[in-house]
């Protein structure tokens, strides 16, 4: 008797070793894949997650993916674009995985995607996620796209991408003075257009012409040293350049402009004469070119001179002909605006207007 219940006991025993041997083995074979995900990077909630939703082959044979880890992290895990987040480069930021997830969910590829995450602009983020735009990835290849303008960009797409953006930028969506920005600082790259305005209060640093100008001239420092090295180089040229107008003040603009108001009427100025605070002339980087000896200007070769050559001491013809849409001022060939060498060889080169060199480059 004694006998048989220590054959049991045995039996019993080995019963419960192969019990825990086996239940040994299941959990280290649950075990398995979770660890394998783990020692691969993923967090212990993402690497058990994986283990267990089919997906655990797939993501052991691909490189780590922290974007793949911190969807499951955060909860915005979907198995539907499993292969996407393996695309999707990660950048630790607030709302990175919800912003992408509502991308993905509107159907914006991995490359607009990554695109817009690079940005890291809260009015794209805030776009991207919202709804699905077809001119967003088209928008995005050009660096003077601007976020802020989309709405605007919206509204005057007509096919042309790189025109829209160009044109928006300037502000020639809108009327021309229509709620300009006022600008009180001064630079020499600063532009002053029909969207652009100088405070009534503006004056910049003023010194005095003394080369291929008579009587009272003035240009900003920066402008009267490079326009006397453009005057020596004209005059070794056998050129004779002169200056019929520089700088000029919100208060001597706004005389020119009530003079030609009352003598010509409101179509002459509104083609010719800028309102006060929108002429460059009180910029002190801009002035009015002639010849000496021959006129009209344009039939000079003075004028020919210039063209050719302005560039090289970095001043530019501001108001070329047929840019008045741009501009928003007729033709003036005399009138040279100082940019610096670089933006004038630039806009040379290229045979674009300053207005569209800002909406590029600034």
């Amino acid at each position: 008797m004694k006998r048989k219940k220590t054959k049991l006991k045995i039996k019993k025993k080995s019963i419960i070793v192969s019990v825990v041997i086996l239940l040994i083995v299941i959990i280290i074979t649950l075990l398995v894949g979770p660890l394998k995900l783990y020692f691969k990077g993923y967090s212990f909630k993402s690497s058990f997650e994986i283990a267990f939703n089919g997906t655990k082959s797939i993501v052991l044979d691909k490189d780590y993916s922290e974007t793949l880890d911190n969807m499951i992290i955060d909860g915005k895990y979907d198995k539907n674009y499993l292969s996407e987040y393996f695309e999707i480069d990660y950048y630790d930021r607030e709302n990175f995985t919800n912003n992408t997830s509502n991308m993905l969910r509107l159907r914006y590829d991995t490359e607009v995607i990554n695109k817009i995450n690079k940005k890291n602009d809260n009015e794209i983020n805030k776009i991207a996620s919202t709804a699905y735009y077809e001119n967003l990835k088209a928008y995005l290849e050009y660096d003077y796209f601007k976020p802020e303008l989309f709405e605007r960009y919206e509204a005057y797409n007509k096919g042309d991408i790189k025109d829209t953006l160009i044109k928006v930028n300037i502000g020639l969506d809108k009327p021309f003075y229509k709620d300009p920005n006022t600008i009180s600082k001064y630079s020499t790259t600063m532009l002053v257009n029909t969207y652009n305005k100088l405070d009534e209060s503006f004056t910049p640093e003023l010194v005095k012409m003394d080369k291929c100008s008579e009587g009272e001239n003035y240009l900003s420092k920066e402008a009267k040293e490079a326009f006397d090295k453009l005057c020596d180089a004209s005059l070794k040229d056998g050129m004779k350049i002169g200056t019929t107008s520089s700088y000029r003040s919100y208060k001597e603009q706004q005389n020119v402009y009530n003079y030609y108001l009352k003598v010509n009427g409101q179509d002459y100025v509104n083609k010719y004469v800028a309102k006060p605070g929108f002429s460059e002339h009180q910029t002190g980087l801009a002035l009015d070119v002639k010849s000496v000896y021959s006129s009209p200007f344009k039939n000079t070769k003075e004028y020919i001179w210039m063209i050719n050559n302005a560039y090289k001491y970095g001043f530019i013809l501001r108001y070329p002909e047929n840019t008045k849409n741009i501009t928003g001022y007729n033709s003036e060939v005399w009138h040279f605006r100082y940019v610096g060498i670089d933006a004038a060889t630039y806009i040379q080169k290229n045979k674009i207007t300053y207005d569209e060199y800002c909406a590029i480059f600034m």
